[in-house]
């Protein structure tokens, strides 16, 4: 009996994870069995003896090296790279300009046909102020200075000073097709910063499930080292009963038959882990064959269970309704600016030039100009401008459709997660209460045996349930713990 209570508290232990109370009943599996001693496979040293890591040492780790993380980031750094160009191409350019040329009539010509200038040394030289360009080509904003002075071979010095400016002051897009374009590099700028945001919220998420998994599988691993330990104690009991010819040689085949299961099944959960420990360390960055356990940390925190609470949430976190928002307004520009290629483009003109003479100085002339100039669309295109307007209006409508299908999967997605939680944690109950109710029953079964009132298949169908009712709960607590971090993922948390 004594055996048996061991036995019991052992399996408890492992069961609820209770390494801490009872970890020097449980050390003793690690010593040899009476009939075989069931090891870790090779190359799998136990948890215990394996550097812990806590789920902050992960999560830290995986926000440094994550390749996931690192392909989000460059496209942020490209969507920010584009808009500062996006807002350099459509800002102002300060420019500068030099030259010099040497201009000879030659008889015969008309001097008309010459080039600008006189006879003489031409030097030339000037800044120009230039404003965002319109779709089109068009310069919204411009304003050039120049200076050439002159020196003609009749004698003497002059200098040529030009001022140029133009204006667009319509070109059917409200503030400007400028505006425009830089609205659009920044709508892009902003969906590459929720991709970002979601990148590292699915990292997280990747990063807990593989955590919590591996813990799950530890935990089991240590009730099922309990599970072989305790066949091993009931075979060698069994043993001794054939001694005594209390029992028959299959009463023993029996028992030593679930040794051999309990030992398959251990080597089954040390590959298991294993394979958890490589899938952690893939979504954290680091080598696949880094060695190290992970910290026992308490179940995740739960998001609000109210149902209208959850879908609210979620619907304002989930990156992918804020990309569709985004893709929408991008959209409405797009569709705005091809709208004004339809439209006239309306831009005053001036310009004022002064001839002054240096050698001597004389003040020999100068000009004003001012006008304005409409640029028209075609009269007809070939319905080139109606085909692209339809396109745009077909993609803002597409837009529309997929935002609503994603909203309503987010809907379905949040209510079935919900009742997943509830359920797992009433499965997770229903498994504690298993696991007392076949250990219960186990010890009877052995008080019967023991009493002659029962038979070993009796013994050994209460084992099998009970190794069952360990593994049951093991896996009930990785179920509730899935649960609650796949409702936390799909409410954007």
């Amino acid at each position: 009996m004594a055996i048996s209570v061991r036995i019991k508290w052992r399996i408890l232990a492992a069961a609820f994870g209770l390494t801490a109370s009872f970890g020097p009943m449980l050390a003793q599996q690690d010593a040899p069995a009476q009939n075989g001693e069931a090891v870790p496979a090779q190359g799998s040293p136990s948890p215990s003896a394996l550097p812990s890591l806590s789920l902050d040492d992960c999560i830290s780790a995986s926000m440094a090296g994550a390749p996931g993380l690192k392909t989000a980031k460059l496209g942020l750094d490209t969507a920010a790279a584009q808009l500062a160009y996006a807002a350099g191409s459509n800002g102002l350019t300060l420019g500068e300009s030099a030259g010099y040329s040497y201009q000879l009539a030659v008889p015969g010509m008309s001097s008309s046909s010459s080039s600008t200038g006189v006879n003489g040394s031409n030097v030339k030289g000037g800044v120009s102020l230039t404003g965002p360009s319109t779709l089109d080509g068009l310069p919204a904003t411009s304003v050039g200075v120049s200076i050439q002075p002159e020196i003609p071979t009749s004698g003497g010095v002059a200098a040529t000073v030009s001022v140029t400016g133009s204006q667009v002051v319509y070109d059917g897009f409200p503030g400007g097709r400028p505006k425009g374009a830089i609205k659009e590099a920044r709508y892009t700028f902003q969906a590459a910063q929720v991709a970002y945001d979601a990148a590292l919220k699915s990292l997280a998420y990747q990063v807990r499930g593989a955590y919590y998994t591996l813990l799950g599988d530890q935990k089991s691993l240590i009730a099922k080292e309990a599970t072989v330990q305790q066949a091993e104690l009931e075979l060698s009991q069994m043993q001794g009963y054939l001694t005594a010819g209390r029992a028959t040689s299959l009463d023993v085949l029996q028992f030593q038959v679930a040794l051999t299961q309990a030992r398959l099944d251990l080597r089954s959960q040390q590959n298991a882990i294993d394979t958890d420990r490589k899938k952690l360390s893939l979504a954290v960055g680091w080598p696949l064959d880094k060695a190290y356990a992970v910290a026992d940390v308490a179940s995740p925190g739960l998001p609000s269970l109210d149902p209208k609470e959850a879908l609210d949430t979620a619907l304002k976190n989930r990156a992918e309704l804020q990309t569709y928002d985004l893709e929408l307004a991008s959209a409405g520009v797009e569709l705005s600016l091809q709208k004004s290629d339809c439209s006239p483009v309306v831009s005053i003109d001036g310009g004022l030039g002064l001839v002054q003479g240096l050698m001597p100085s004389t003040l020999d002339g100068g000009t004003i100009s001012l006008g304005a100039t409409i640029a028209l669309p075609p009269i007809y295109d070939g319905r080139q401008q109606a085909s692209l307007l339809r396109q745009k209006a077909d993609a803002i409508e597409n837009y529309n459709v997929l935002r609503e299908q994603e909203l309503q999967s987010i809907a379905i997605a949040v209510q079935n997660d919900l009742f997943a939680v509830k359920d797992s944690s009433d499965r997770l109950d229903l498994a504690k209460q298993t696991l007392e109710e076949d250990q219960g029953l186990y010890d009877l079964e052995q008080a019967k045996f023991r009493a002659g009132s029962a038979s070993s298949v009796d013994v050994m169908t209460a084992f099998s349930n009970l190794a069952a009712a360990q593994a049951g709960l093991e896996t009930a607590k990785s179920t509730y713990n899935s649960a609650i971090l796949t409702l936390s993922n799909d409410m954007g948390l």
